[in-house]
């Protein structure tokens, strides 16, 4: 639910821009005009203006302009709000404030409410802020630049001689996907044998986005497609795919589990205007992902909105394409304390929780068929762990990774507020809990699988990778309740980690002395710089990769326990910095 509510004859917004149509990266201006309804603005009454860009103290220099010479205008500036407070004399019906804004554009294509909010009589009576929105503000469409790049997905898993499909995005310089790219491209296999269709010139209801069908590779091992616009000179290589003679026992999938949408406040005063429906839509038709969850905050979320949010779960939900969850993030005050989680519920019946402390909710997930995912950004008191729950933990997402202080990338200070070693993954681990790993994006400002434009850190938002039996509900979830899944800074690694022939994710007991086979093949989107196992929170050993796109090797542990049981896990390291950790494989000596 808006925290803001739209208010009765407290005026209007217009503005004045020489086209709504801003290219995104772009210098423009416009000037945002507040017009007082009927009951005017009382002295100590003020304006709220939402602007597009987070740097709001580098905006605004130009002087704010008032029909009324005799009103005084007191500003200050918070978040991407600009705040004006009225002095000296009261604003009457039909005087007009002015804010004259020139920046460059987002980087991000959305379309932006330029918002003006009222507090009429400076008592902050309104729910939510004490603010009132304005109604039917106007809005600017920022639109993506010209096409740079390509970007080529595939299936992680293919078998010899069956069709599959590949889908080609086109690019700007910011990472949105160029609607107005009308380029040629042709597809060739870089590595086995493919039959190919022929070229496509990209249509304007293509929107930069196009999947070609029929593809089939004629050889297995590992191999890669890569698109080709001559005319523009663009490329793009596509993620490995492990090409095999017989389909496997399990295929490899992506997806993006913790996405917010216009429901969440802080999403809605971010620009975001997505609902769950169009956040679905672009996780299966844009960014090509298996699976995607909509976890909006529950503290925002009305019943009305419960119901939309599982009823687009329902509704998106195909199987054998793409997979959902109806699921909402556990960030109300008396459950945050403990660190933010993330619930979700097999089927679409199960009801909103957004009462009571952390033990409270997870008493009412008890008997339901529920998970939760912890996320790390602000730290999670794993003193409360519950092994019937919580089987996976977010590992990584655009606020960095959480495995522990000294892992790269490193949480970022504005997220890591109340973090200390305790609230680490490592900590969890060495206490002997035993959770698999996964990454997301977080927000991605309604993008999900793209998440290279949030404001406040410099990562993008990762995915989840699972190996699963289907690509059903009762697969993924089959996949991530047994930790057979991985993280990724969002590129399409493939990583295959056993001990022993027991695959990630998996306990299993040793004879004391035995040694311990460790195989790794890891197959990157570029050259890989290194491969590390980690044992018990350290680092083991270090293949390096030069040039190598894939790595394949066993290494064998013949060093004694550290304890009973020990985990290990395995990271991988691109040239690029992309990475991707393992799920554990924890081994018990008899």
């Amino acid at each position: 639910m808006r925290s803001d509510k739209e208010g009765m004859d407290n005026g209007k917004v217009s503005i004045d821009i020489q086209d709504n149509n801003v290219v995104v990266g772009r210098r423009y201006s416009m000037k945002i005009t507040y017009t007082a309804g009927p009951r005017g603005v009382s002295i100590g009454g003020s304006l709220r203006f939402r602007l597009p860009s987070f740097k709001v103290d580098e905006l605004c220099r130009e002087p704010i302009e008032c029909s009324n010479p005799r009103a005084k205008l007191k500003l200050s500036r918070a978040w991407n709000h600009l705040f004006i407070t009225v002095e000296g004399e009261p604003l009457k019906e039909g005087d007009t404030v002015s804010v004259f804004y020139g920046y460059e554009a987002p980087t991000v294509a959305l379309k932006w409410r330029v918002e003006v909010a009222t507090d009429l009589d400076g008592k902050r009576g309104a729910p939510g802020s004490g603010y009132y929105l304005v109604r039917n503000p106007p809005t600017i469409n920022f639109v993506s630049d010209r096409a740079v790049k390509l970007e080529t997905t595939i299936p992680s898993t293919t078998k010899v001689g069956e069709p599959f499909e590949v889908t080609v995005r086109a690019r700007d310089r910011y990472n949105n996907v160029a609607t107005g790219y009308r380029g040629r491209v042709r597809l060739e296999s870089i590595s086995g044998r493919a039959r190919l269709p022929e070229s496509y010139v990209f249509k304007p209801e293509d929107q930069g986005v196009h999947t070609f069908k029929g593809i089939v590779f004629e050889t297995p091992g590992i191999n890669r497609i890569i698109a080709i616009d001559e005319g523009y000179g663009l490329y793009g290589r596509s993620n490995p795919t492990k090409t095999m003679m017989q389909s496997p026992t399990f295929k490899l999938y992506w997806g993006d589990t913790h996405v917010h949408s216009c429901i969440s406040a802080d999403s809605a005063a971010g620009g975001i205007t997505v609902t769950p429906e169009e956040i679905y839509a672009y996780a299966r038709n844009v960014s090509d992902l298996d699976f995607c969850m909509v976890t909006d905050h529950n503290q925002d979320i009305s019943e009305a909105e419960w119901r939309e949010t599982q009823e687009a779960a329902r509704k998106w939900y195909e199987p054998s394409r793409f997979v959902t969850f109806s699921a909402f993030e556990c960030t109300h005050k008396e459950a945050r304390r403990d660190g933010d989680r993330n619930v979700y519920y097999f089927t679409d019946d199960q009801p909103l929780i957004n009462k009571g402390t952390t033990k409270d909710v997870f008493n009412k997930l008890k008997g339901k068929k529920a998970m939760v995912i912890p996320h790390m950004h602000a730290g999670i008191n794993w003193e409360l762990h519950d092994p019937e729950l919580e089987r996976v933990v977010e590992v990584y997402s655009h606020w960095g990774c959480g495995l522990s202080p000294d892992t790269e990338p490193r949480i970022i200070p504005r997220a890591r507020r109340r973090l200390c070693p305790e609230n680490y993954v490592h900590y969890a681990l060495d206490k002997g809990i035993k959770v698999g790993f996964i990454a997301s994006a977080d927000h991605s400002l309604g993008h999900p699988g793209d998440d290279f434009w949030w404001p406040l850190s410099n990562y993008q938002g990762g995915l989840a990778a699972v190996y699963s039996k289907s690509l059903t509900r009762e697969g993924i979830w089959e996949a991530l309740w047994n930790r057979r899944c991985y993280a990724t800074t969002r590129a399409r690694i493939l990583l295959e980690f056993e001990i022993n022939g027991h695959v990630m994710g998996e306990e299993f007991t040793l004879p004391s002395g035995e040694a311990r086979h460790i195989f790794v093949s890891t197959s990157g989107t570029t050259s890989i710089e290194r491969v590390e196992i980690i044992k018990n929170g350290r680092v083991i050993h270090t293949r390096r990769g030069g040039e190598a796109l894939d790595i394949n090797f066993v290494y064998i542990d013949k060093e004694e326990s550290e304890r009973r049981t020990d985990y290990y896990y395995v990271q991988v390291t691109q040239v690029n910095g992309e990475r991707a950790w393992s799920s554990p494989i924890w081994v018990v000596e008899k």
